[in-house]
Order: structure tokens, then sequence, then C-alpha cells
């Protein structure tokens, strides 16, 4: 009876643990095993990528087999050079547009013009390697004039010193202003100094150490050039024309000469110039552009013109000879120049006579705007256009102030000045002469 009992009221408490509770939802029924799960899903392909294409590749230059190839740069001009720098060439336009007015004191009328005083276009380089340079510069309508040629000048090294040996056309290296580029100065011309000195290019040939450059520590040249005094750079038109008839037809045929730059016989002119640099600086740029420390510059310059050893029309082979010595000074500290120059010549056999020259300049505005003064003393000659047959001791007096304002240094710049021009003393007529008043306004490009 017992047994029954405990196994009655165990199948009771099994059948009440197999009951669902119904507040559990009922789970799906099972899939048969026979049948199989549905596939999932196939994942989605991602897109292609997109890609940029492919920059074409550089086109290199066709060289020919032994031929370098061919750069161009710009720096103050364009600069075409061979890959192995045995060629190169720099290409300069130059150019100046001017306003000036003259006055003379005693006179009521102002005489005013605008007018282009230089237009240049300069090619120099090397050729066959950096022991052989070459200038050409070209002057197109200078103030007017016709276009001719003012340097033509090849160097060759000679040595690794280095010492150059020149043949051409180029100017006396007499007289530091005369060495200074027309685009490189402060005022809008050079003093009257530079023209009591006879400054100007010349034909001849010199050797030298590169001193254009302004090499640190000594500089040195010397030459022999065609004539002793400048403008030989300009041809000279002597206007004489020749008519000749012919005997049979009557008829006349007439020539003009050519205009030139060479003497029918040269003196020659010998021109010796010994210098030195520190600070490496610019001795032939007028200007403290660069800034910086204290730099300077002096040199020696001296000129003979041997009048190939005849008396001429003189008493004495001595006393027909010319002779011309220079010192000059340029110095330059944290935008402040000043440049010095003191001159003696001797004409044949005229008296010593005498220049000098103090011109100052300091930038009120580093690397743009810059004030200048100028004084300078000439004794008069002809070089000068200024009449001393009557005075001996007549002078020419210059006495100028600028104001300049540098977009890119002598690149390109407005450069302005004011003076005053007198001559002491009197004329051969027994007049004095008026103080005579310039303006000038420049406007200067290179390209």
């Amino acid at each position: 009876m017992r047994r029954l009992t405990f196994l009655l009221v165990a199948v009771a408490a099994a059948t009440a643990y197999a009951q669902p509770d119904p507040a559990q939802p009922t789970p799906p029924p099972a899939p048969p095993a026979s049948e199989p799960a549905p596939p999932a899903p196939p994942p989605t392909p991602a897109p292609p990528p997109t890609t940029e294409p492919a920059p074409p590749p550089p086109v290199e230059p066709k060289v020919e087999a032994g031929k370098p190839a061919l750069s161009a740069t710009y720096d103050k001009g364009i600069t075409l050079a061979s890959g192995d720098e045995s060629f190169e060439l720099r290409l300069q336009f130059r150019n100046q547009l001017r306003f000036e007015s003259d006055h003379v004191t005693d006179q009521a009328e102002y005489e005013n013009h605008f007018f282009m005083p230089r237009i240049r276009l300069q090619a120099e380089g090397n050729a066959f390697g950096k022991t052989n340079r070459y200038k050409l510069e070209f002057g197109f309508g200078d103030a007017g004039s016709f276009s001719f040629v003012k340097d033509l000048w090849i160097d060759k090294r000679v040595s690794a010193a280095p010492v150059w040996i020149r043949a051409g056309q180029w100017k006396r290296p007499f007289n530091r202003q005369e060495l200074v580029s027309d685009f490189a100065s402060t005022f809008n011309e050079r003093a009257n100094t530079a023209q009591f000195v006879g400054g100007g290019r010349d034909i001849g040939v010199a050797v030298h150490n590169d001193y254009e450059k302004s090499p640190e520590g000594l500089e040195w040249v010397a030459g022999v050039f065609n004539g002793f005094n400048g403008g030989a750079d300009r041809p000279v038109v002597k206007n004489t024309t020749t008519c000749t008839q012919d005997p049979v037809s009557g008829d006349i045929t007439c020539a003009t000469t050519n205009p030139e730059n060479f003497p029918d016989d040269f003196g020659p002119a010998l021109v010796a110039r010994v210098g030195y640099n520190s600070g490496h600086i610019k001795g032939y740029s007028e200007g403290d552009l660069e800034g910086g420390p204290l730099r300077w510059a002096v040199g020696l310059a001296y000129k003979i013109d041997l009048a190939n050893f005849s008396s001429g029309s003189e008493a004495s082979v001595s006393d027909n000879m010319s002779h011309g010595i220079e010192a000059d000074a340029l110095v330059k500290a944290q935008g402040f120049d000043v440049m010095l120059g003191a001159y003696a010549m001797k004409q044949k056999a005229d008296d010593l006579r005498y220049g000098v020259l103090v011109q100052p300049g300091y930038f009120v505005v580093p690397k743009h705007g810059q004030i200048a003064a100028r004084f300078a003393v000439a004794s008069c000659a002809a070089t000068t256009g200024c009449d001393n047959t009557k005075d001996p001791e007549r002078n020419q007096i210059e006495v100028r102030g600028a104001f300049n304002w540098y977009w890119q240094g002598h690149a390109w710049k407005w450069a302005s000045d004011i003076g005053i021009l007198k001559e002491t003393g009197e004329d051969a007529m027994g007049t004095t002469a008026s103080p005579e008043l310039q303006i000038r306004s420049m406007l200067q490009l290179t390209l």
C-alpha cells in the first residue's frame, strides 16, 4: 500500500513538472532534422575602389648622346645654361625713361622734355667652359642717338689665381664712379668729375683679376687702349661727304663716311688700376641696398697717353703726353654709403687740373627709400664743356640732392634729383655764367 501511494505521488509530480508555464510563450517547433536550414543571404559586394588616373611620366628632354640638356632660370635677367655649365647665356633688357627740366637762373624760360636716355640689350655668359667669358651690349637710341655697340669683349682665364686676359671694347678701368653701371647709380647721371677725367669706353686689351666683381682683398687691372679720353664707345659721325664726277657720263656720285669708334692711328694709352676690398663689398654699385656691417673699398688709378712717342705740335715728346691720376673710396654700413674721389689731370703741355667728389646716401626706409647728396668740383676743360681759355682757374661746381624709391633694387626703381651747376670766373667773352638749375626724374626697369 505504501509503495502504491509513493508511486502515485511521484507520477503526479513528474506530470506537473512537464506541463508548460502558461505565462511563457511556446517556442516554435524545431524543423524536422531532415530539412536543411535556409542558406544565409550572400554578402553585398563592396563597390570597386575609385582610383585617380596615374600622372603621365615626365617628359625627358630629347638630348643627343654627348650633348647636355638646357635649363632656364631668372635672376635680374633670363639665363640659359647647359647641364654641365659649359655654356651660359644671360639676357638683360634695361630701360630708362626720364623727365628733365633745365633753367638758367637769369632767364625766364624753363626747358622741359621727356626722353629715353638709355635703352640697352645685354648678352653675357661663358662658352666652352667657365674659363671663356663674353659680353655683348647694344645701345638702342641712347639719348635719341642711333643704335650702336656699347660693350663687346672676350675674357680668357689663364691662371687659377685668377688671371684673365680681355680683348674688346669696355670701360677704361679709371675712376670708380665711371666703372659703376649707369643702371646701378644713385643719381640720374654721373658727376661732372667723370667728364673731367675723360671716362668712357674704348677698344683695347688688358690683364686683370676679375676686378669688376670686387674680389675680397686685392683687385688689379692694366691695359692698353686706342685713346686717352672717353666717349669712344659712342661712334662719331664726321659727316664727311666726298663727291666725284664721271668724266664720260657726267654723273656725280657722293659718299658719306660712316660713324666709327676707332682712330686712324692710336696713342696708345696705358691704363692701370689697383684697389683693395673688405667685407665682401659690392664696390661698383652705389647705395647700400645690401645693408649689414662696415664694408669698404679703395682704389688708385693712373693713365698716360704715349702719343706714339712723338712731340707732335708740342715742344717735346713729354709735353705731348697726357697724364691722369685718381684715388677713390666707397664705404657702406647699415644702409649708409659714401663715395669719395680725388682727381688730377694734365692734358699735354697744359697746367695740372684738379677735381673732387663727395657723394653720401642713406636708406631712410631700409632697402626702399633713399636720400642722397652730391658735391663735386672740376676744373674747367674741354671734356666738361666749360671754357677756360681766358680764365685757366675756372671751375665747375655741382651740388645735388636726390630721393629714390627701390621696388626691386636697381632693377626696378624711381630716381629723382635736383641740383645746380655753377661755373666760376669768366668765359672767353669776359662774362660770368649764371647758375643752371636741373630737375630730373626717372623710371628704370631691368628685365
